[in-house]
């Protein structure tokens, strides 16, 4: 399927054409409906190519008024405009054009399920890299970063990235008497069959993760899609390619098990990200 992406990118890099006082560039999206979030003004869609603006991708978009949001129902065909403006892109007309059935199971909890700042995470079964059987209710009680990501994975501003700036954010903690012995960090691979706890133990020595702060863990393969769709995290595996097409998100959890701060693709930073967990009480 060539290089189809599901990828969320920088949106601040894509909306950056819009300075001074020039006029919001538009662009004609076309795609499927796959939640609705009335609550906070948004569709979750998956999006065709958008000549000029991103490749196709699932992703949250925001939307003009609380009315365009009436009648939206998961599996919707539309079309609409995507104004590119300062704050990010922000659909501002939306029509229907028909329906199809929801995709997948990752993309079935991403259009039914998917959590929200101030959401308290449920519980769910993972596999660390020693391999042992975790309840993501045992980091409670610690502020955590959870992202998703997979170790042979190609794209450096992707999956490596995050590990990176993960790597980043442990030495940066280890640093700071407020955070050092505080915060926690998770890494979970959405691909179990080739991640195993031994690919990953590899991976976590590889890139010096302190076992008693981060964590690399996976699960089996329906737990894994449905938590990573809750974390909004879109998900395509084309039959037989070990290269699997996702979207980012790294989410800041509280102490008390609650979403802090969501940080959608690529473009965030570290010491962003160390601000936000000092803010943390």
């Amino acid at each position: 399927m060539g290089r189809q992406l599901i990828l969320v990118i920088g949106l601040a890099a894509l909306a950056g054409g819009c300075v001074g006082r020039e006029p919001p560039r538009q662009y004609q999206l076309r795609g499927q409906v796959l939640g609705v979030a009335p609550d906070r003004l948004e569709l979750t869609i998956k999006n065709e190519d958008i000549p000029g603006f991103m490749p196709a991708m699932t992703m949250s978009y925001q939307v003009a008024s609380k009315v365009m949001l009436e009648g939206r129902t998961p599996g919707e065909i539309i079309t609409g405009t995507l104004e590119a403006r300062d704050t990010g892109p922000i659909l501002t007309a939306i029509a229907h054009a028909g329906s199809a059935p929801l995709p997948n199971v990752n993309e079935v909890g991403l259009a039914t399920e998917l959590l929200g700042v101030g959401d308290l995470v449920p519980d769910a079964t993972i596999i660390d890299q020693a391999g042992r059987h975790r309840s993501l209710s045992e980091w409670r009680g610690s502020p955590t970063l959870v992202t998703f990501i997979y170790t042979r994975c190609p794209l450096p501003d992707f999956c490596p990235l995050m590990d990176q700036n993960f790597s980043a954010i442990q030495r940066l903690v280890a640093r700071d008497p407020a955070l050092s012995g505080r915060v926690k960090l998770l890494s979970i691979s959405f691909d179990p069959e080739h991640d195993t706890p031994a690919v990953l133990a590899a991976h976590a020595a590889h890139l010096k993760a302190d076992p008693a702060v981060w964590t690399f863990a996976t699960g089996d393969r329906d737990t894994i899609d449905r938590l990573a769709a809750r974390f909004g995290i879109g998900l395509v595996r084309p039959p037989g390619e070990a290269q699997i097409t996702h979207s980012l998100r790294t989410t800041m959890i509280g102490a008390d098990g609650r979403i802090r701060h969501i940080y959608p693709g690529n473009d965030w930073t570290p010491g962003a990200v160390l601000k936000d967990l000092r803010d943390e009480k």
